[in-house]
């Protein structure tokens, strides 16, 4: 493949152990465990049920008040069991807050602040661990690679099912992690559900209203799309037009497929002594506070999520009005068992809550550092009481939540005392955080096939700055310049390279993510040189992230310098394994020197990865077809069923391939449906050269 084809096809897939520690006191005191009387032997649950529905916030949700939502189960489970008006997410990202909710402790004391770069540690106990310990069968079925097994929550599971397969969120301004639908993760479930044991721990995590959207026949909405060309994607006024009616279809799917699981856990478990707790793990922006999906933001859009509960020992359409937190579902689901607690979490028992024995609210700690470790921003850090919001940044905000539900008034400057009151509470809560160290490390069985594969294994070094520390650009003032970094891209992915360098050239230079999208902007232009100073502003900025090493490989690479493209690309996929551009260009590489074994472990690892590419099953199927290995080849394609998620120079190599092997109709058929799905000149001109007739 063209070296200019393979830099394109990497740019459009972008998108150190910590000692058992001791906890300070939280701002609220622990309810004591002599007050709370034990769960009855007949009122224990035989199985237990967390359902996490990733980027779900609230008011998206029936029975929190959205007037036209169409979420029938949950609102269901809320008049049948306890809702909780107020739950409060610690993070506006999935790994942070599903380890928050899995081990009842902030991320300040369980040391995971992102995606893709940390890793919980091995000596923090978990919820499946406890099951496990006292006799419950126990299994997970995961939706994205963001939680794959690699980042430390499959601890404790008897089964932890996190094979993506070949589906990957669809290209636009959002971008996302590999993922599977809430069909194919029910399917999976169901599967072990028909030999389950009758005592279990089970966790269903839903990716589907996470971006991009892109909910299926039949959960669209009604009204057509506005119109746009597709490279406005990017734009904060299209994005609050476009993303609020396909989020609700995403929501209408996952709630849809909810019913369908519970429909059969019913019909097979029918002695309700099922305990069932639905949550999310973060809400979604949706343009609202200048932020299109999340993760730069702590307002409630993306930290006020749904939490419901029902089961035996739960009374039916109670709704708690005071303030709670998701690290408060570990030490409820524990007690709501009948099961020891884990020491020292952060999190409380809300059954004294759900009986009506206390009404007070519980304050709760926020915080996103991807501004910080993603773009050089100031890190948010805050604390929301039932009144209030306060959030430390390098201009603070305060916002009075009763009278200002959209915190839009801020107060920061008419009430100093108040902030430094705010402000003294939450440096209370830092004070035994844990250092901030991106520890993300591949098991030691990708370990193994990586040092196979010639690659060194190292740790990651801590953050620079300690937890707590503000500085440099406030988030809210260059919200901005994130937008224009999701408008170039759109107009990238739509081909028009002048129209995205003008809009990144109206922006400072900078490191992080502006240089990551200039890069990929001189890589289409074939300025290598320019792509790589660009690559290594990014990989100073992020140096845990695999993107900034994948666009120096690409440029490198452009520039003739293999080997030391081989070295850019090894670190990435040292970095992220899940991450397989790197491996096939690897692969790639392999090939064009003739190496064809080498080629092939490249491309077999990244079919190993439990975000498998499709790119690398075509062209090892073409390798296969040039060797003369047909059943090979045959046998690898049937695995991907219509390769909707390939790429376009994938499926050329391919057809020639396929053709030159006497196969000349199926790449044709195959040619054909690709054609179909997207108008790509390239593709017309090998569908020509194979014979096809012409239709355009």
């Amino acid at each position: 493949m063209p070296r200019s084809h393979r830099t394109r096809f990497i740019a459009h897939a972008i998108c150190a152990g910590f000692a058992w520690f001791s906890l300070s006191a939280c701002a609220t005191a622990p309810q004591p465990a002599a007050q709370i009387a034990a769960i009855e032997e007949s009122q224990r649950p035989e199985r237990v049920v967390l359902i996490t529905i990733d980027t779900l916030r609230a008011d998206y949700v029936g029975s929190y008040g959205a007037k036209s939502a169409r979420t029938p189960t949950l609102d269901r489970l809320a008049a049948s069991g306890v809702r909780f008006a107020t739950a409060i997410s610690p993070t506006p990202m999935t790994m942070p807050s599903h380890a928050s909710i899995m081990t009842g402790l902030d991320p300040t004391r369980h040391g995971v602040h992102s995606n893709a770069k940390f890793r919980l540690d091995d000596g923090i106990p978990t919820l499946a661990e406890q099951f496990q310990a006292h006799g419950f069968a126990t299994a997970a079925f995961i939706s994205s690679v963001v939680l794959d097994r690699r980042y430390g929550l499959a601890r404790g599971f008897d089964t932890y099912d996190d094979r993506m397969g070949f589906r990957r969120n669809i290209e636009g301004a959002t971008g996302g992690y590999a993922e599977r639908s809430a069909d194919e993760v029910v399917d999976a479930t169901l599967r072990w559900l028909d030999s389950a044991p009758s005592r279990f721990f089970l966790w269903v995590h839903f990716y589907d209203p996470h971006g991009s959207y892109d909910p299926p026949k039949g959960f669209r909405p009604r009204q057509a799309a506005p119109t746009g060309s597709p490279e406005e994607i990017g734009t904060l006024e299209y994005a609050k037009q476009v993303f609020p009616p396909l989020y609700a279809g995403e929501i209408y799917f996952a709630d849809t497929e909810l019913g369908r699981l519970l429909r059969v856990l019913n019909r097979k478990f029918s002695d309700d002594r099922t305990l069932l707790v639905v949550t999310s793990d973060h809400g979604e922006s949706l343009g609202e506070h200048n932020e299109l999906t999340h993760t730069l933001t702590v307002y409630d859009a993306t930290q006020k999520v749904p939490l419901l509960i029902k089961g035996p020992a739960v009374p039916r359409g109670r709704v708690v009005d005071s303030q709670v937190r998701l690290v408060d579902v570990t030490p409820t689901i524990l007690s709501l068992s009948g099961l020891p607690a884990i020491d020292r979490t952060t999190g409380q028992d809300l059954r004294p809550w759900i009986s009506g024995e206390r009404e007070d609210g519980l304050d709760a700690y926020v915080e996103t550092l991807e501004t910080h470790l993603a773009y050089g921003w100031s890190p948010v850090l805050g604390l929301r009481t039932g009144e209030y919001k306060y959030l430390r940044t390098v201009r603070p905000e305060l916002y009075a939540l009763d009278a200002d539900p959209n915190e839009l008034n801020d107060l920061a400057a008419s009430q100093p005392a108040r902030l430094k009151q705010l402000d003294t509470a939450l440096e209370a809560h830092l004070g035994d955080a844990l250092p901030v160290v991106p520890n993300a490390v591949a098991p030691p069985e990708e370990i193994a096939l990586l040092e196979s594969l010639g690659y060194v294994v190292r740790s990651s070094d801590a953050d620079e700055h300690p937890l707590g520390w503000t500085g440099g650009d406030d988030p809210k003032d260059v919200l901005g310049t994130f937008i224009k970094i999701l408008e170039a891209r759109s107009k990238l992915t739509a081909g028009d390279l002048d129209g995205a360098r003008a809009v990144l050239d109206s922006e400072p230079e900078a490191g992080g993510w502006i240089a990551h999208a200039r890069a990929e902007i001189q890589l289409e232009l074939g300025d290598a040189v320019q792509a790589e100073r660009l690559a290594r502003e990014v990989i100073a900025a992020q140096p845990h992230h695999a993107e900034g090493y994948l666009v120096l490989g690409a440029a490198l690479e452009l520039q003739g310098r293999i080997q030391d493209a081989v070295a850019a690309y090894e670190e990435a996929a040292r970095i992220n394994p899940n991450e397989t551009a790197s491996l096939v260009a690897l692969a790639q590489i392999s090939e064009a020197a003739g190496e064809l074994d080498a080629a092939e472990r490249y491309y077999r690892a990244a079919l190993d990865s439990n975000a498998p590419s499709a790119d690398a099953a075509l062209r090892l199927a073409a390798l296969d077809y040039d060797r003369g290995r047909v059943e090979d080849a045959r046998a690898t394609l049937a695995q991907i069923g219509l390769l909707d998620a390939a790429g376009p120079d994938a499926l050329i190599r391919l057809s020639r391939a396929e053709a030159k092997a006497g196969y000349r109709n199926d790449a044709l058929n195959r040619l054909a449906r690709a054609r179909k799905r997207k108008t790509n000149d390239a593709l017309d001109a090998v569908y020509a050269e194979l014979g096809g007739r012409s239709d355009r």
